[in-house]
């Protein structure tokens, strides 16, 4: 007769071992490499698994497949930061991949797709990948610290929370990436939609992107993403919260928040280096309190500016080398330099902006006679207050000035023996310290002043300045 007692251990086991009714099995990870496919549930738990062979921890094998990461810490349990290498989760080449919840962190990149189409990542927090260790003390700048924003290969080795590669059409949400180096990357990516994500306190970036084109990059909070910055020098290093370079084209940048960054918003067309992004629309982000420039774009053609905040940064926007360019309904508060400012740009719109304190409000101007000109600018509907110089063309040739308003400053409209055929017409005067145009000569009829008389407003200017027919500030409504 058999023995009842070991029967009854072995049912015990058996049931213990059985999936409920109510659960799934989940997946317990216990080395890099582990390939999953399908509707993949990873035990809750923390795991710390290294992966010194940059094949990935969790390897996607199947299109479709659906990574549940809730509950789940994965970390390498590397120590040094600057050290970290491998990835948390990595698909190649298939399609549909969706990867949600949990927590990875001390790899180069959280998570890593590269190439298909229609990927999901939501609410993973990524935070704590690779970042270099900065040589930079409070009281020393260190040139090597500087970061290459020349080179995809570059990005890839910084590493980050989130790399898209080769993807079109991938959605990452929800999605923290702080405390390391950058955030999230895509590179060579297409019609991403990257929206409601906290890629915050970096150290490099916080969303970059590198011949990626009509994405769609909504409502992040990517501030404080900056280097190289002391009280005892002030470089920024190419930090930026949003960073675009080498033809990235038609996207859409909206309603970020990257405040208190290197750069806020950083566009990169450098000739020889990295090739034009254009088309580009930036809308309401703030940018304030950039370190250096609340908004950079250079060297490239067609891209929009709307809508934008730019307060208390070294220049709200520099723009050098912008061809085609609109710069519209944007404000610009308390710059510690300029609040826009062009180099070498030519056919550029500034229209119906708030510039407000600073040195300058706008400046438009040439550095090198041999570089491209600066011309046919169309500079409408601004208002123009609270600065020591209000509009200064430079070298500037076939402007348009037209209804905007100068207040409280030093000096009105400045201008050069290049700027004698500027239109200058139905602006107004209001208060001026010193003179309301400065200029060699300057036919400036039909204009609003705020003087008594036609031949007190001559009297507030200086050069060969024709100011009739002359209109008094009343009749514009002051």
């Amino acid at each position: 007769m058999l023995n009842p007692i070991p029967l009854l251990a072995a049912g015990a086991l058996l049931l213990a071992a059985a999936p409920s009714s109510s659960s799934p099995p989940c997946l317990r990870l216990t080395r890099a490499g582990t390939q999953v496919q399908g509707d993949v549930t990873v035990c809750p738990g923390r795991y710390r698994i290294a992966d010194h062979g940059e094949i990935g921890v969790v390897v996607i094998a199947g299109s479709g497949t659906r990574l549940d990461l809730t509950g789940v810490t994965l970390e390498s349990g590397d120590s040094f930061p600057e050290r970290y290498v491998g990835a948390g989760v990595v698909s190649q080449g298939l399609d549909n991949v969706e990867i949600y919840g949990g927590t990875i962190r001390g790899f180069r990149h959280g998570i890593r797709i590269e190439g298909g189409r229609g990927h999901r990542i939501a609410r993973v927090d990524v935070s704590g990948s690779r970042r270099q260790a900065l040589r930079s003390t409070p009281e020393q700048y260190d040139e090597a610290d500087w970061l290459d924003i020349f080179s995809a290969d570059s990005a890839q080795a910084y590493g980050g929370g989130v790399l898209l590669k080769a993807t079109n059409g991938a959605t990452v949400v929800g999605v923290l990436a702080r405390h390391a180096q950058n955030g999230i990357g895509l590179i060579d990516a297409r019609g991403s939609y990257v929206a409601d994500n906290v890629v915050s306190d970096n150290s490099g970036w916080g969303v970059h992107l590198w011949a990626s084109s009509q994405n769609v990059i909504v409502r992040n909070e990517a501030h404080h993403n900056v280097r190289c910055e002391s009280p005892a020098y002030r470089r920024g290093c190419d930090s930026a919260g949003i960073l675009l370079r080498e033809q990235s084209d038609s996207n859409l940048v909206a309603d970020n928040d990257i405040t208190w960054s290197g750069d806020g918003f950083f566009l990169s067309g450098q000739p020889g280096y990295v090739r034009p992004s254009q088309g580009n629309m930036v809308l309401r982000n703030d940018g304030s309190s950039a370190y250096h420039n609340a908004f950079e774009s250079t060297f490239s053609h067609g891209n929009v500016f709307l809508e934008n905040r730019a307060d208390s940064s070294d220049y709200g926007f520099w723009l050098g080398y912008s061809t085609g360019t609109t710069v519209q309904g944007n404000i610009v508060l308390g710059s510690r330099s300029v609040g826009i400012a062009i180099e070498h740009g030519s056919a550029n719109r500034l229209l119906s902006n708030i510039v407000i304190g600073g040195k300058t409000g706008i400046r438009l101007f040439i550095r090198d006679s041999a570089g491209p000109a600066s011309r046919d600018y169309v500079i409408d509907d601004n208002v123009i207050a609270g600065v020591g110089r209000g509009l200064v063309l430079e070298r500037t040739a076939h402007a348009r000035v037209r209804g905007n308003t100068f207040d409280n400053l030093d000096e009105g409209l400045v201008a050069d023996s290049a700027g004698r055929e500027t239109q200058v017409s139905g602006n107004v005067f209001l208060r001026a310290q010193r003179w309301f145009i400065v200029a060699p000569v300057l036919v400036a009829g039909s204009n609003y002043w705020a003087t008594a008389t036609e031949a007190d407003a001559v009297r507030r200017v200086q050069g060969e300045i024709v100011v009739t027919p002359w209109f008094p500030a009343s009749a514009a409504g002051y």
